[in-house]
């Protein structure tokens, strides 16, 4: 999953990208799910709402590897070759958008 949302990232031509843990924050319709589940790690846990912690247990992987697979995602999103790359192709994008107001043709 975590390869698809990098090839997405790309593809997509998107500026910027914020990648985040889902969260279940208390009260909420997902936290009284995953409570009902018994995949909360703790009842209480307000201080780790940050959505960068893992709160849960992921049902098709181990709390490790949604660690290590996130932290391998904010590796390949916000290092300075791909917001290098990500800017140059919105540049592009931006250069094309305004020849065609300019021109008045349509790419």
């Amino acid at each position: 999953v975590f390869k698809r949302v990098r090839d997405f990232v790309r593809v997509s031509n998107l500026l910027e990208a914020q990648v985040t843990v889902m969260t279940p924050f208390p009260g909420t319709p997902l936290y009284v799910r995953l409570r009902d589940e018994g995949r909360l790690l703790e009842e209480r846990f307000w201080d780790r709402c940050t959505l960068f912690d893992v709160t849960y247990r992921p049902k098709q992987m181990s709390i490790e590897d949604l660690e290590a697979g996130l932290r391998w995602l904010f590796a390949e999103l916000y290092s300075d070759a791909e917001f290098v790359r990500r800017r140059r192709a919105y540049m592009d994008i931006h250069k094309q958008l305004r020849r065609e107001m300019n021109t008045g043709e349509p790419r």
